[in-house]
């Protein structure tokens, strides 16, 4: 064979290749499918926080000026992909410890998950519309676009505020310290931003664009690269503008320290889901909870046991209540504890109990925001087949308000279960007069899954967000103590009978955020608004033409 064939040869096969890897890159489905796995590698338990930066851009990338509903399809099977990864212990819950059956179960994830993805569908649709129609450029949309489409997630249908995009940087304590002025959707906003830095750069060096002119006897094709505009290297410097303050507020708050002058025990019983509500486990259920307290509370101002800790209905228990009452006169603490209600018109709570010193009742918070198809039904009026998605046990009433329970120790805020998974509630736990915040769960129902590690990072920014100590008492895990900056105490590993002992302060005063809001996110509209405004004025004025 001559030299010329053989390089004629080698020449196809470096073409063939090259052709298949390009291919690969510009199928419609690859790129976004990236972009979920990036997404799932940035979140707990993970926590790649550095990805979380560049996790968008291949979706970005993928999107088409020209083919709307592609688009669309693409932000949804990034989303699908995500949430699959991000959620699927929704089946774990269901099934093993729902009284759900395993199909079903699949069935409600599946549901829950193309629901979800709705929202990054929107978010490529959205940005690219506004490309295409009115010439806003995607790096000064989809910041804006992502942080009011997690708004509305986080309140549509009850909400789900699960695995916000800023979570991912839970471990990147001086950046968010800036939540407790801004807001956590503060956080995403900067990340969805940096991404599109990186894009448009990207973009700029590789992206071309086809134009068509025609001359006098034919019509010739031209490819450009995309032109960087300046209003890009301005967009640059108010990115780094706003990671700079953040910054150095952040390091300025990290150096001040709250040490704790009072003492908390936290029990954490491990009592797993499928014995906790056997009525043959119940005795050993109590006497778990007061033997750790017995070992752990001498001295403690406050002890705290986890949600349904005690899962039956407390006040027909008479001997448990006696020695509950007993267990905290003789350790001279206030003893926080969950258990079950029922009122006098037959109505079931996920309730919270605190006896004092003296073995008296000091107060009781009843969970307000419920979780749907885990704790009750909605429109189960409606459509009475939805019984069947909900899990065993799922039918408690809402409590009134996220009110504080005055003790001799302090007035505390309590969180019962994922309640802390949204900003609003903490404030508004806040503003009512928390001086601590306690985060009361039962995450057997997750399992061995990532859910347990995902949940105590939203309660980082919880901490960080009110200016407050989290005291977290966890079933099986993952308990802690956080104190108002964000830094983790100390803290249990998942599935095993532990306590903490720590110290923790009571804390007044209000941050900006938790006097405000998400005033952040009324910001973003009101800028996507105007932008869209004036972008639709020029395109008028320019008659239509873009």
């Amino acid at each position: 064979m001559s030299n010329k064939s053989k390089n004629k040869k080698q020449a196809f096969k470096i073409n063939s290749a090259f052709n298949i890897q390009h291919s690969i890159f510009r199928n419609d489905w690859f790129l976004p499918i990236v972009s979920g796995i990036l997404i799932i590698l940035s979140q707990p338990p993970v926590s790649f926080l550095s990805i979380a930066y560049i996790s968008l851009i291949p979706l970005i990338y993928s999107l088409k000026k020209d083919d709307m509903r592609r688009n669309f399809f693409s932000g949804f099977i990034c989303g699908i992909v995500s949430y699959l990864g991000l959620i699927y212990w929704v089946v774990i819950a269901m099934n093993m410890y729902g009284g759900i059956d395993i199909f079903t179960s699949f069935i409600i994830l599946l549901l829950f998950v193309l629901y979800l993805s709705v929202y990054t569908g929107a978010f490529a649709f959205i940005v690219s519309y506004l490309v295409k129609k009115l010439s806003v450029p995607i790096f000064i949309s989809a910041p804006l676009v992502w942080v009011l489409l997690e708004y509305l997630r986080s309140i549509a249908f009850t909400g789900f505020s699960w695995s916000l995009l800023a979570y991912s940087q839970h471990k990147f304590l001086p950046l968010i310290q800036v939540v407790s002025v801004t807001g956590p959707y503060f956080i995403s906003f900067l990340i969805v931003a940096v991404n599109c830095i990186f894009y448009q750069i990207i973009m700029g060096k590789t992206k071309e664009i086809e134009e068509i002119k025609d001359t006098e006897d034919k019509r010739i094709k031209i490819r450009r690269l995309i032109p960087v505009r300046y209003s890009f290297f301005i967009y640059i410097a108010v990115v780094a503008v706003f990671f700079t303050i953040s910054l150095v507020y952040g390091y300025g708050r990290m150096n001040t320290k709250d040490e704790g002058n009072l003492k908390a025990a936290v029990i954490q019983g491990n009592i797993l889901q499928d014995l906790k509500w056997d009525e043959a486990f119940k005795m050993r259920i109590v006497s778990t909870y007061c033997r750790k307290t017995l070992e752990a509370g001498k001295g403690a101002n406050l002890v705290i046991w986890p949600e349904t800790a005690m899962p039956f209905i407390f006040n027909d228990e008479i001997y448990v209540n006696k020695t509950i009452k007993e267990l905290a006169s003789i350790l001279k603490t206030d003893l926080l504890f969950g258990t079950v209600t029922k009122d006098n018109k037959g109505r079931f709570y996920n309730t919270a109990y605190i006896y004092n010193e003296a073995g008296e009742l000091a107060g009781n918070y009843n969970k307000v925001h419920l979780v749907p198809f885990g704790e009750f039904t909605p429109l189960i009026q409606y459509f009475p087949f939805l019984s069947s998605l909900t899990a065993a046990g799922g039918n408690f009433s809402s409590g009134e308000a996220h009110k504080p329970i005055e003790t001799k120790t302090g007035r505390i805020g309590i969180l019962i279960c994922y309640e802390g998974t949204f900003p609003h509630i903490t404030n508004d736990t806040v503003n009512n007069g928390a001086q601590v915040l306690v985060n009361m769960t039962n995450d057997a129902w997750f399992g061995k899954t990532s859910a347990p590690y995902q949940h105590l990072a939203f309660y980082v920014f919880r901490a960080i967000e009110t200016d407050r100590f989290v005291l977290r008492a966890a079933n099986t895990g993952i308990s802690a103590i956080i104190d108002p900056r964000g830094r983790i105490r100390q803290k249990t590993d998942i599935f095993i009978e532990d306590a903490i002992i720590g110290k923790f302060s009571l804390r007044n005063g209000q941050t900006f955020y938790v006097r405000h809001g998400d005033y952040f996110v009324l910001i973003a509209f009101l800028f996507l608004a105007f932008l869209c405004v004036i972008s639709s004025l020029k395109f008028k004025i320019k008659g239509g033409k873009g």
